[in-house]
């Protein structure tokens, strides 16, 4: 019985394909490219706009942004979703605080600055997916709120980000 399961009563579903766990790469690709969009918002453990992580728009940008790459890597069941919310939130801001943002994140999922947020993390995960190219800034340009200018992030994400095919879906409440 597995960490999880044991934890939410949930056993894993997601689809099997040889040497591939896709929670685990949705949490590794998640979690790099949420540091980097903050670091780039100046926003890192000892950054100045740390402090701006708090806003309802930046938690739900990170929940949104972590939801769709979870989903896209082919992980549907809602509760193993939140499992792997949660672990995004834990390895970005430590066991205790990753527990309780998540816990606050779904009791803020009715507030529209939360929503707006969350619809800006999924919206900017697509974006960078279909064109790699393209940076997902909303969270940084908020965390910076024009002072400065943002740092370029796709090209540093320099590990395998190869998704399963399949369709998108839209960010989900859980």
């Amino acid at each position: 019985m597995g960490l999880f399961q044991r934890l939410f009563g949930a056993a894993c579903d997601a689809i099997t394909l040889p040497n591939f766990v896709p929670g685990s790469k949705a949490v590794e690709v998640s979690t790099t490219m949420l540091r980097e969009v903050i670091d780039c918002g100046s926003a890192g453990p000892d950054g100045p706009n740390r402090g701006r992580l708090a806003t309802l728009f930046a938690r739900g940008y990170v929940f949104g942004f972590s939801d769709a790459c979870i989903e896209r890597f082919g992980v549907f069941d809602e509760i193993e979703s939140l499992a792997l919310i949660t672990v995004v939130h834990t390895k970005m801001f430590g066991g205790q605080i990753g527990w309780l943002l998540v816990q606050d994140a779904l009791q803020e999922q009715g507030q529209a600055e939360f929503g707006r947020g969350q619809t800006a993390g999924a919206d900017d995960f697509r974006r960078w997916l279909s064109d790699r190219s393209n940076t997902p800034r909303a969270l940084t340009n908020h965390l910076l709120e024009s002072h400065e200018v943002p740092c370029p992030i796709a090209a540093s994400v320099s590990q395998d980000t190869t998704l399963p095919g399949g369709p998108i879906r839209q960010p989900t409440s859980h």
